[in-house]
């Protein structure tokens, strides 16, 4: 799957940037942490992952997948935990990857747009079902980039409304937060349209990108 690839860690990995953590020895072990520095060739440093709070430490020599996205690529490379400590700051450690591998997120077109959305989320327990108001700033087959009033839950299926002109709208949109940022008070959200959504909520989105297309291009 990967388009190419790299013989170091890109510029775009830097300090602070959320990172996604999947072990390759188990299925269990998925996380989220943040990248904290490395030196070229040696390691690389990464803040501890937390569960409720608290930090997990990563078995010394456990092997996993490291991955993140930046400017509409998905980055991804290989490590091996060579130690960790608690003091100043938990922290890990792990082995300079040998090489990185890039592909683009969404390969389709993408046409500037400004739509109208609701966006709720997965309700978890007894809680109410998250939802939230915001933009469709640009729009392809594949996914979008919204920008809301609160920041979108990851890894969990996200149901999209969109109200286009003529009080029409589409419904029940099914994606996946991929990618985040947040700038002045908006949280941007790149997301991904899942395979499962119903063909006629598709073909909906199909017909507003040929509109698109065909808007006569004035000179």
């Amino acid at each position: 799957m990967p388009e190419s690839t790299v013989n170091s860690l890109p510029d775009s990995l830097v300090p602070g940037l959320k990172v996604r953590l999947l072990a390759l020895e188990t299925t269990k072990s998925k996380w989220e942490t943040i990248f904290i520095g490395s030196k070229p060739k040696r390691y690389i440093v990464l803040e501890q992952p937390r569960v409720n709070g608290l930090p997990v430490k990563l078995d010394d020599s456990s092997k996993w997948a490291i991955n993140f996205i930046h400017n509409g690529q998905v980055f991804n490379f290989y490590c091996e935990v060579i130690g960790s400590c608690s003091r100043p700051v938990p922290l890990v450690f792990l082995s300079y990857p040998d090489n990185v591998e890039a592909a683009n997120l969404r390969n389709a077109k993408r046409y500037p747009v400004h739509i109208p959305i609701t966006v709720e989320g997965e309700a978890d327990g007894n809680s109410e079902t998250p939802r939230f108001k915001g933009l469709i700033l640009d729009l392809s087959m594949g996914g979008c980039l919204a920008a809301t009033t609160g920041e979108l839950p990851g890894e969990k299926t996200l149901s999209l409304t969109l109200y286009l002109n003529g009080r029409r709208t589409i419904k029940d949109l099914k994606a996946e937060k991929k990618s985040g940022r947040r700038g002045l008070g908006t949280f941007y959200s790149g997301l991904s349209f899942l395979s499962t959504n119903n063909p006629e909520v598709n073909n909906q989105i199909a017909e507003i990108i040929n509109g698109i297309e065909n808007i006569p291009l004035r000179l």
